[in-house]
């Protein structure tokens, strides 16, 4: 069973749920659009407007991205019986932590855990002692889950990209930058392990 932050999650589907109120009052019954981005512009948790181009928005798509190819990955996974299945159900539900943390203000933004980091670590280091040790470049393929974890960790690669500039600036704590880095080691693991 995934392991998340309650507190995380409470305050993300709150003001969620306030934003989706807010925004579907404004609408007919059964409509779900608004054309207030069409002008480039959307809103954060805070309900702050932002150019949808912006660093804090490429990040957080780049994170949502992966997280859909982790879902992908997992579904390949539970078909071919894999045992590392709810590890990555786990990991989707942190990477909504991590887009929690990008989206609020850094005064009421909840500090990003490291138990989250050591535990993948303690992973990473499980999968490491029943692997012989890694001395080729790993050509991507190996079957379908392997394949979109290839994926899910190349996106990954793209994600930690997107949040070092928010790191730098303060905009976001940097134990989610050093998370995203670690789950690119775990993701290569579990490639080698197939």
């Amino acid at each position: 069973m995934a392991v998340i932050n309650k507190s995380l999650c409470k305050t993300f589907a709150l003001t969620l749920n306030t934003l989706f109120r807010n925004w579907s009052s404004s609408l007919s019954p059964g409509v779900f659009f608004t054309r207030e981005g069409d002008h480039g512009l959307t809103v954060t948790l805070t309900g702050e407007k932002r150019e949808k181009d912006c660093d804090l928005f490429n990040a957080v798509g780049t994170t949502e991205e992966l997280s859909s190819y982790i879902g992908l990955a997992r579904e390949y996974a539970k078909d071919g019986e894999h045992s590392y299945t709810d590890k990555l159900k786990r990991i989707q539900c942190i990477l909504v932590d991590i887009n929690t943390c990008i989206l609020r203000t850094s005064q009421d933004r909840p500090r990003f855990s490291p138990r989250h980091t050591n535990d993948l670590e303690d992973w990473i280091t499980e999968y490491s002692n029943q692997l012989p040790p890694l001395e080729n470049y790993v050509i991507p393929g190996g079957g379908k889950a392997a394949s979109s974890l290839h994926v899910a960790r190349s996106i990954c690669r793209r994600a930690e990209r997107c949040i070092i500039p928010l790191v730098r600036t303060g905009d976001v704590d940097k134990e989610t930058q050093v998370y995203l880095n670690r789950y690119k080691h775990f993701t290569l693991q579990l490639i080698t392990f197939h």
